[in-house]
């Protein structure tokens, strides 16, 4: 199971948070007709940051109908040394956003160990083109840096007409956040953990350029809750990283 963009909301099913339409929409009119390939695809750089982070950078490709971008279901895919696909980024379609941000993204998650790195990309017709890289994640140096938790708040999020408040914060670390805890007067609302093999923490750096914010954009957590805990005061999140190093972050409002 992947937490991509860390979400966990309950909003008619799911909440949202892409308000930018697709670049391909809004291109002039361009005939699929007889374009059955895609020219050359995008190729990307690997950085293993940390034995327990990753940053993908996509750039160039090229295609005649003069649009090219990452994939919107799947663009990224980490394949490990038996051939098993352990993780992919985005895990469904991103609608109703720019593909554009996802040339940024960072996993989080994988274990020690050799992997194949795959990005899909598409162009205006819908072929798609693959780049592959190998990258092996060492094992994680120990440390005595502190996770940070920042920007602890309730926020608002709308989608088609509804709304509904979720926790938001952002969880960092020098080599990776291994579990984030999320509890409410001690009882324990969401627990995410992250390096055991299923589970893995994606995000985009953040793109200005459309215009808005999306769930993905930064290290991110959006935590929903249901109408029981509202007017509960004592919010508390704990983040630990790999080293077994935890922040405490408290709340200092009551949920709306």
């Amino acid at each position: 199971m992947n937490h991509s963009g860390n979400l966990k909301l309950s909003l008619a099913g799911a909440v949202a948070l892409f308000l930018c339409a697709s670049p391909a929409l809004a291109r002039p009119a361009y005939s699929c007709k007889r374009d059955k390939a895609l020219e050359v695809p995008m190729q990307f750089n690997a950085l293993v940051e940390s034995g327990g982070r990753v940053h993908l950078s996509a750039y160039g490709g090229s295609d005649k109908s003069g649009w090219i971008a990452p994939y919107n279901n799947g663009a990224w895919r980490v394949i490990d040394a038996s051939g098993r696909q352990v993780t992919r980024f985005t895990e469904s379609l991103l609608a109703f956003a720019s593909t554009e941000m996802l040339k940024e993204s960072t996993v989080e998650g994988l274990l020690p160990g050799a992997y194949m790195v795959q990005l899909i990309s598409i162009d205006l017709c819908g072929n798609q083109g693959q780049a592959t890289r190998s990258i092996t994640i060492p094992t994680a140096t120990s440390e005595i840096t502190q996770p940070v938790i920042a920007d602890l708040q309730p926020m608002l999020l709308s989608s088609f007409g509804a709304s509904a408040y979720a926790l938001y914060f952002t969880a960092s670390d020098d080599t990776a956040i291994k579990r984030v805890t999320v509890e409410v007067n001690g009882s324990v609302l969401a627990d995410f953990t992250y390096f055991n093999g299923t589970t893995f923490r994606w995000w985009t750096d953040f793109f200005p350029e459309d215009g808005t914010n999306t769930a993905f954009e930064g290290p991110n957590f959006y935590v929903g809750y249901d109408s029981a805990y509202k007017g509960q005061c004592g919010v508390r999140v704990t983040a630990e990283d790999l080293s077994g190093n935890q922040t405490v972050s408290t709340g200092t409002f009551c949920l709306p």
